[in-house]
């Protein structure tokens, strides 16, 4: 009676509709615990801010190049003043005075999300050892 396309077409708007529906109850993630996640498991930070990230000594680099000798306290990122500063950071992989970060700190280009997410993750952790804030 009804041709293959009406059909096909009907179960498509029916389909689209439901999913309207249901998309608000559909939570987004968490963009702390996303930042956690790029910050450990994905991205290995500990491996040289240690393992509280409040930053650790460096074993000396390469001759000529230069070369962080303790990496940076990542805990509420205290050398960003803004989310901006540290967002453009992580995107970018420049410092607010356009320079890059010292080695061996590789140069991050990450998207608008996962820099928002990590920088969230990072400004929630006190400047403390293991506190949250």
């Amino acid at each position: 009676m009804y041709s293959y396309a009406f059909r096909y077409g009907f179960i498509c708007v029916v389909a689209v509709f439901a999913l309207a529906l249901l998309a608000p109850t559909i939570a987004a993630p968490d963009p702390v615990e996303r930042g956690k996640y790029l910050v450990g498991p994905a991205g290995q930070c500990a491996d040289c801010h240690g393992a509280t990230l409040m930053g650790a000594p460096m074993d000396p680099g390469p001759p000529g190049v230069p070369w962080a000798k303790r990496s940076a306290n990542l805990r509420g990122l205290p050398m960003f003043v803004t989310d901006a500063a540290a967002i453009a950071y992580l995107e970018t992989a420049r410092l607010p005075g356009g320079k890059h970060a010292r080695g061996p700190m590789p140069q991050y280009h990450f998207n608008a999300a996962d820099a928002t997410a990590i920088v969230a993750y990072l400004r929630s952790l006190s400047a403390s050892r293991g506190v949250s804030r």
